[in-house]
């Protein structure tokens, strides 16, 4: 048994008898958590990885408090280990850049202070905005971890937030003084491309923002109702939190010179918006942006999404509900800097921009959602890219609510193209999945 795996099995064994000390009862202390177990196992060996199989386990515990009408305070902590090495050491930073995850981490701690309509929150925040199902271009506060690019997730940063709220209407304006940049997959993992033999350059560290008042992020969003539809309009004046790669040479010799390419993150402004209404059992929504270079950037673009769900209501005994989802994604450029020396990341065969949305430059997204009952739960959702050559990312996931603490869901993922699509370069990592999650 794997170190991960024999972990999540003592996790799993420690949360149960927890929760099933009846005298012990962790809602009254303002607690709650999760023990997770994963099992990823890949088909096939990639030309950068030959492990096939991954186990992860994770112990979250959360902390939430609220002190009468004004304040709260909330706090996320997790333990978790895997046997591939996306977790190594113990590390805490501030901003958090470390390339691997730590064994133990603080993934959100804010503090609130409550007046009237007025809400102001200070500490480390996970932040969500947009409609659509997909991708939000809207949403851009948070960086990512892509360690496994499929199974990614959102990383907190420390912010300040103020949120004001009156009827139908609410304001939020967020401040973030330290750039966190997106986790990248690991050199060695199967989620880093293969570079061809061909490629000859010299590849800086990544060259990040000062963390000085110039490395500040700023946002805002309006949310209204007007008329049975939920609108919105919001700015964001900061960096996209993958690299793109600034091009020169490098002499290494009299007469002999290499390409050099440094990492950068684009600084850029962000105006946006997002609508969502329904009609019947029709939900419609969309957003869009305007993504305006100020440093370190290539191209202006205009970024947007639009789709539709669809319920039905089956209301058999072997199946309730049937969801169905629509999206269609689309990237145009604006306006190109002629003088800029940013490369096109097509054209550069390593990890950085390429994982940013460039899934969506053009793409249709569907996923069609099977309710058989209230605990069980199938779904088959699909990406096609089809800007260029088209490739697809196909996902078959079904889940299970055992008890009200106990879950379990499985699945494959399924990716195919040409190995320069954006889906297709990863076409050796079709794999079947199983996550057992444990509530208390």
């Amino acid at each position: 048994m794997s170190r991960a795996a024999t972990l999540a099995v003592a996790l799993l064994l420690v949360a149960s008898t927890a929760a099933a000390e009846e005298s012990l009862r962790l809602a009254d202390f303002g607690l709650k958590g999760q023990a997770v177990f994963k099992n990823f196992s890949h088909f096939s060996a990639a030309a950068t990885d030959d492990q096939t199989f991954v186990d992860l386990a994770l112990l979250q515990l959360e902390w939430s408090r609220r002190f009468a009408e004004w304040g709260a305070a909330k706090a996320v902590v997790e333990a978790r280990d895997d046997d591939f090495g996306y977790a190594r050491g113990l590390h805490f930073q501030i901003p958090e850049t470390h390339p691997r995850r730590s064994y133990l981490s603080v993934k959100e701690a804010t503090l609130a202070a409550r007046r009237g309509p007025l809400e102001v929150t200070v500490g480390k925040q996970i932040f969500a905005w947009g409609t659509a199902d997909a991708f939000n271009p809207t949403d851009r506060l948070n960086p990512y971890d892509y360690l496994d690019v499929l199974d990614n997730e959102k990383l907190g940063v420390w912010s300040a937030s103020a949120r004001l709220s009156v009827p139908r209407v609410s304001l939020v304006v967020v401040g973030v003084p330290y750039f966190t940049p997106s986790r990248l997959p690991l050199a060695h993992s199967r989620w880093t491309p293969a570079v061809p033999s061909t490629f000859l350059a010299v590849v800086d560290h990544a060259e990040r923002p000062e963390q000085d008042a110039s490395a500040t992020q700023y946002a805002a969003r309006l949310k209204g109702t007007v008329a049975g539809w939920d609108l919105s309009v919001s700015y964001y004046d900061g960096f996209e939190h993958t690299p793109v790669f600034r091009g020169s040479t490098i002499a290494l010799a009299p007469g002999v010179t290499l390409p050099r390419l440094t990492p950068v993150y684009t600084r850029e402004k962000v105006p946006g918006a997002d609508f969502s209404t329904t009609f019947g059992k029709f939900e419609v929504h969309g957003e869009a942006v305007a993504r305006l270079v100020e440093s370190n950037g290539r191209d202006d673009r205009f970024q947007g999404i639009a789709g539709l769900n669809y319920t039905l209501d089956v209301g058999r005994p072997w199946l309730d509900q049937m969801l169905f989802v629509v999206e269609y994604a689309r990237e145009t450029v604006l306006r190109h800097h002629r003088h800029a020396d940013i490369l096109d990341s097509d054209r550069v065969p390593l990890v950085g921009a390429r994982l940013s949305n460039n899934a969506f430059r053009e793409a249709v997204v569907g996923r069609i959602q099977a309710k058989l009952s209230e605990d069980t739960v199938l779904k088959l959702s699909g990406i096609a890219d089809l800007g260029g050559s088209p490739s697809h990312y196909i996902q078959f996931k079904g889940t299970h609510r055992i008890t009200d603490a106990l879950h379990v869901e499985a699945g494959l993922d399924f990716l195919t193209g040409k190995p320069d699509t954006f889906w297709g370069r990863w076409g050796d990592n079709d794999r079947f999945f199983a996550v057992l999650r444990y509530l208390f």
